[in-house]
């Protein structure tokens, strides 16, 4: 039975860096509509990446116009992630664990990839920035598609490997609503590993510890 692919999520999973991020997207957002997200937006808001929020945001625009507005904000967004990362080198950080986790892996045969909801352009920047060893892992970001569960089946396919071969890491409830759509296993990390369980994680840890997370993946093999 070959190893599963592990397709790892990346803001609040591999890097840090969250206030710095949404600020950036908040006013690249609000420079293109000239108003911020309404209160409570994102308590409703059931598909969290990049290119949904801005059309979730934006409901009546017609389609040439969505796509000029997910253009300038993604943009936009790029662009005051490199101010802010060229005035603060450590605003995104690697998250404990998470390069020696991937070398770890990688080491022993398990193939990595990476689906964010994020922009390739944005995501590039802070993958760098963190230091992440990501250039040769198979990827897929909300440039690619719209929703959190087309983006991992697509990491997965660019890995070259059948979707009910994976296993996903992310630290967001909406992470967890991917893995339940696929029907594939979820290993919930970060800061709110509490809500993860409650919202039904079976698997959590606190971070991305190479010895906790493998012994979670002992865990699932066992299943």
């Amino acid at each position: 039975m070959p190893k599963p692919l592990i397709i790892f999520d990346v803001d609040g999973t591999l890097i840090g860096g969250e206030s710095y991020d949404w600020a950036a997207f908040d006013d690249a957002f609000k420079a293109f509509s000239s108003f911020n997200f309404p209160s409570g937006f994102f308590d409703v808001v059931a598909e969290v990446t990049g290119q949904a929020i801005v059309r979730r945001a934006l409901p009546d625009l017609d389609d040439q116009t969505i796509s000029r507005a997910i253009e300038t904000i993604s943009a936009g967004y790029a662009a005051r992630l490199a101010v802010d990362i060229s005035a603060h080198p450590e605003a995104f950080d690697a998250t404990p664990g998470a390069i020696d986790l991937i070398g770890q892996l990688t080491a022993e045969g398990y193939t990595c990839a990476i689906a964010t909801g994020d922009w390739f352009s944005s995501i590039e920047q802070k993958l760098n920035a963190a230091k992440i060893p990501w250039q040769g892992l198979p990827m897929a970001t909300c440039s690619d598609r719209l929703t959190r569960a087309e983006i991992i089946s697509l990491a997965a396919e660019r890995a070259g490997r059948p979707i009910p071969e994976a296993i996903y890491v992310g630290d967001g409830a909406w992470d967890l609503r991917a893995t339940q759509t696929l029907n594939i296993p979820f290993i919930g990390c970060g800061k709110n590993i509490d809500r993860l369980k409650a919202a039904g994680a079976r698997y959590a840890v606190p971070d991305l510890n190479p010895d906790r997370f493998f012994t979670v993946l002992t865990q699932l093999n066992q299943i």
